[in-house]
């Protein structure tokens, strides 16, 4: 039996699909965990370093990081005190989990209205903000995308966004029409911040 070479954060540098959001001058990024270790669920294991990928959100320019991994996954992943190392570069951290696999719940939502108003001033004022699931494709992607509709992208045109800057990404018809009724499951945080 062959042993498959793990994937390193210098074999497989952390890539930040962007989304630039027009209406403000901002940038959303999506990508995977940084840092993870450990079996994938597809192809050879991971043994990223943290400080390493963090270097690379650092270097992009991040002004927040919405962690969307649940607090089990980052325990799996080997970072389970994500948020400190993040912080600790003056970055703002918001950990906002969602179930693999679905749409944000009420929990995600609650916490979406302190960290959605971070997020949206951040990219108001010409920031970037990273967003991450494990694989960063569908809880990243969702939220994403949800970000591009808070600045009046409709719902299938930011989806098609999404999917065209990270291939695969809003993986099933839940997160899909989670995006399509995004606009009347929350008051706009856009005009929030312009009042």
């Amino acid at each position: 039996m062959t042993t498959l070479a793990p994937r390193t954060s210098l074999t497989d540098p952390l890539r930040i699909a962007e989304l630039p959001v027009a209406a403000a001058g901002g940038m959303v990024g999506v990508t995977f965990c940084p840092g993870k270790r450990g079996d994938s669920v597809f192809g050879r294991p991971w043994a990223r370093d943290l400080d390493a990928d963090l270097d690379v959100v650092q270097r992009w320019g991040a002004r927040a990081v919405l962690t969307l991994i649940e607090e089990h996954e980052m325990r799996l992943l080997g970072v389970p005190d994500l948020g400190q190392p993040i912080a600790s570069r003056g970055i703002d951290w918001h950990h906002l989990p969602i179930v693999d696999v679905t749409a944000p719940g009420p929990s995600f939502e609650q916490a979406w209205l302190v960290a959605g108003r971070t997020a949206v001033d951040a990219l108001m004022q010409g920031g970037k903000v990273l967003v991450h699931c494990r694989g960063g494709l569908g809880r990243a992607g969702t939220v994403a995308a949800c970000l591009l509709v808070e600045f009046g992208v409709a719902p299938s045109e930011a989806i098609r966004q999404v999917r065209i800057a990270r291939p695969g990404a809003i993986e099933t018809s839940e997160q899909e029409r989670y995006v399509m009724a995004y606009r009347q499951r929350f008051r706009p945080l856009v005009d929030e911040q312009i009042s």
